[in-house]
């Protein structure tokens, strides 16, 4: 047993040592914020902080509050990339000190606040591959040179960001290589009403105003029909038109090869068609037959050219001749030329002539000749 004194003793003992409290209650300090309790619920002090903070580790939010706060002092946080500190935080600013290795969807949405973040700061992005681009308008400066700006079309204008061939040139204005002036419909108009020259137009509908006589191709066409029953050898031309049969019957002869000379007058009586202007020769298409069967029939169209106030004998000129063999007056046979030796001047008159194969063989044929006005 300890006497009073004793115990008097090791209390004050213990409480120049050790304080130890059975119970406590919270509360708020009102100063000196270095005393705590340990475990033991002993009222300790707190050592004073002389080191560096090397690290500090920060959580996601669980909604309570914020994931990381500071009071005082400028305590700060880095996040090291790949190749360095990518970005810094000192208290207040969060500043980029170097590009991150890698910026994800979400980091962008997070960080879209900070200034080092906005699109003002983005320099390079590289080639955008694939995509549509949901930007603000592309300006014209960095668009490529052989663009044409489709959005730019408002009254009546188009812009053309580079213009090929040579320069257009209109009565009020003049567009060169590369001008990228706005060119007015006026401008348009004037240059298509002043084209004189367009090409051959293959396929479309005319929707101009009427085109001139003089810049038309005209064709025409005339009839060439008769029979002769011949002599075999030569050809013969159409009877004058005296004779009752004129001008069907060809029985006027003008040699073996229908070249011989024939008088101005007997020429004028075949009743041959008059060509109002020069022109050529284009299609001679009909149908022919003949009695007798395996003999050579030919049909030959002439032209003859005469002289004003001249009474000199004219040879006519071959134009063409297309043969046949007979198969009998029963049977009807097909002729078409295309391809002719000489043209036709105006007023040169054109007839036709027979040349039978056998003497006294009759011979029929009709057809019409087309020709094209020069």
């Amino acid at each position: 047993m300890k006497w009073i004194g004793q115990h008097i003793y090791d209390l004050i003992s213990r409480f120049r040592s050790d304080v130890y409290l059975e119970d406590i209650s919270t509360g708020t300090i009102a100063s000196g914020g270095n005393l705590g309790l340990d475990s033991n619920n002993k009222i300790v002090k707190a050592s004073e902080a002389t080191g560096d903070i090397t690290g500090v580790t920060i959580t996601t939010d669980s909604g309570s509050g914020a994931a990381f706060s500071q009071t005082s002092g400028s305590v700060g946080f880095s996040i090291e990339g790949t190749s360095g500190v990518g970005v810094t935080n000192s208290h207040e600013a969060i500043t980029v000190t170097s590009v991150p290795g890698e910026i994800d969807h979400d980091s962008l949405l997070n960080f879209a606040a900070n200034e080092h973040f906005t699109q003002a700061n983005i320099t390079t992005v590289g080639t955008i591959g694939t995509g549509v681009w949901q930007g603000t308008a592309i300006t014209h400066a960095y668009i490529g040179a052989d663009a044409i700006e489709t959005d730019n079309i408002a009254d009546d204008q188009v812009t053309i960001a580079k213009m090929r061939g040579s320069a257009i040139q209109t009565s009020g204005e003049s567009f060169a290589d590369n001008d990228t002036s706005l060119m007015t419909s006026a401008a348009i108009q004037d240059k298509i009403h002043g084209t004189t020259v367009v090409g051959t137009i293959a396929t479309g509908t005319w929707q101009g105003t009427a085109i001139a006589t003089d810049q038309q191709k005209h064709l025409a066409n005339f009839e060439f029909e008769g029979f002769s029953t011949g002599d075999g050898t030569n050809y013969m031309i159409p009877e004058i038109n005296s004779d009752t049969k004129a001008p069907f019957e060809h029985q006027t002869s003008t040699g073996a090869d229908g070249l011989t000379a024939t008088s101005v007058i007997n020429l004028l009586r075949t009743s041959g068609h008059v060509m109002p202007y020069a022109g050529t020769l284009k299609l001679w298409k009909g149908w022919a037959t003949s009695s007798g069967t395996g003999q050579t029939v030919n049909v030959g169209l002439y032209k003859f050219t005469l002289v004003n106030n001249d009474n000199t004998a004219v040879s006519p000129v071959s134009l063409k001749d297309t043969s046949f063999t007979s198969v009998g007056n029963t049977k009807a046979l097909t002729f078409s030329e295309s391809s002719f030796s000489v043209a036709f001047a105006a007023g040169d008159i054109l007839i036709s002539a027979i040349r039978n194969g056998t003497n006294n063989k009759r011979c029929d044929f009709t057809s019409t000749l087309v020709v094209e006005w020069d």
